[in-house]
């Protein structure tokens, strides 16, 4: 059965991020009328554009990363997400994160409509401020207490159900973060170039990164936005060793990926969230046949060592990641063979087609 569904995302980095596309794709080659609605905080994108057979829709309202202000903008953000809806009608309201849900529940509910709740993360698990902890639990309760509201909850990776405690949904499924296949180009070099695109955040070990550059002699190369800039923009800006390109689009960072040595993935186990992060960056790596570095006691650390694509160090140890640099550099068969094997896995399991069956799957059996 075709149905309209709209997409709700109250973010839009480089205009509509690689996960939230891929899933709108999907959904308008199995017959549906798609449509998306992101939160254009940087208002750097146009009101509305179509884009493979997807009509994207923005609300264009200020409110930068990591800037103060944010919590008091999300009454308009809520607001602006019904008021849509209820212009659109759709059959299926498909919300991303719990700041798009709980708007997307009262559309469905007056609708009449189907409510999918894709996870990518937990909040009260992946907020790093310092947050009483009254609020913190506050959140988790509520963000629990939906998750048995939608008719289906889609998460990135299994193993992110302990999160949902006691909460049981009415049905779930995983989605890998996992890319579609690409031939990208890739540009000779002979510097070994660590390449990372994406937050711009505390928890993702980017002054350990660059300090082991400098001390190896790697070239570190850094594309996204997020929520520390302030504090760490200046810290890879004045690296000899490092050079930022701000906020790219998606095909140029896999580019970046394609043109690197080593692909990092260093989040901090310290953040509950983190724990259960399957970063895309990862498997874009396998798909390209490049060696990842990854941070113990993560989920990504478990892949790569079941797959063997990589190496795993402590998070925040120099030392381990100066030394797991230089022995990628001395050992470019080494490399290659980590690349080949996580190319192998990619071809057999992890890769976007795959999970494109199971989420049209999974939207047949909630319009049946």
């Amino acid at each position: 059965m075709a149905a309209r569904v709209l997409l709700l995302r109250s973010k839009s980095p480089a205009g509509i991020e690689p996960r939230l596309a891929k899933v709108a794709a999907t959904l308008a080659r199995g017959g549906h009328e798609v449509h998306v609605l992101l939160w254009d905080r940087e208002r750097a994108h146009a009101a509305m554009e179509s884009l493979g057979g997807v009509t994207i829709h923005r609300y264009r309202v200020r409110a930068p990363e990591g800037q103060p202000g944010l919590v008091r903008r999300l009454p308009g953000w809520w607001w602006h997400v019904l008021r849509t809806s209820l212009r659109l009608r759709p059959d299926v309201v498909h919300a991303v994160d719990l700041d798009t849900v709980l708007p997307a529940f009262a559309a469905a509910r007056i609708l009449r409509a189907r409510l999918v709740y894709e996870i990518f993360d937990f909040y009260a698990e992946m907020v790093t401020a310092d947050l009483p902890p009254r609020l913190r639990s506050a959140l988790a309760r509520l963000e629990r207490r939906m998750v048995a509201v939608p008719d289906l909850v889609i998460l990135p990776d299994r193993r992110r159900e302990v999160q949902l405690g006691a909460a049981r949904p009415k049905r779930l499924i995983e989605i890998l973060n996992v890319p579609e296949d690409r031939a990208v180009r890739r540009p000779p070099t002979e510097e070994f170039i660590v390449f990372y695109g994406g937050m711009i955040a505390r928890d993702r070990g980017l002054k350990d990164l660059v300090a082991a550059c400098e001390s190896t002699g790697a070239r570190l190369v850094v594309a996204g936005h997020g929520p520390d800039e302030a504090d760490l923009l200046p810290y890879l800006e004045s690296s000899p060793s490092c050079m930022y390109l701000g906020t790219i689009p998606y095909e140029a960072v896999l580019d970046r990926t394609a043109a690197a040595s080593a692909v990092p993935a260093l989040y901090d186990p310290g953040v509950p969230n983190n724990r259960f992060a399957s970063p895309n960056k990862v498997f874009e790596a396998m798909m390209l046949s490049k060696p990842v570095i990854v941070s113990d006691g993560t989920a990504a650390a478990d892949v790569v060592r079941e797959v063997g694509c990589g190496l795993v160090v402590p998070y925040g140890d120099r030392e381990a990641l100066e030394n797991a640099l230089e022995s990628l550099m001395l050992s470019p068969k080494a490399c290659e063979a980590m690349g080949a094997r996580g190319r192998a896995a990619f071809e057999a399991r992890y890769n976007w087609r795959a999970m494109e069956r199971r989420l049209l799957d999974a939207y047949r059996e909630i319009l049946a």
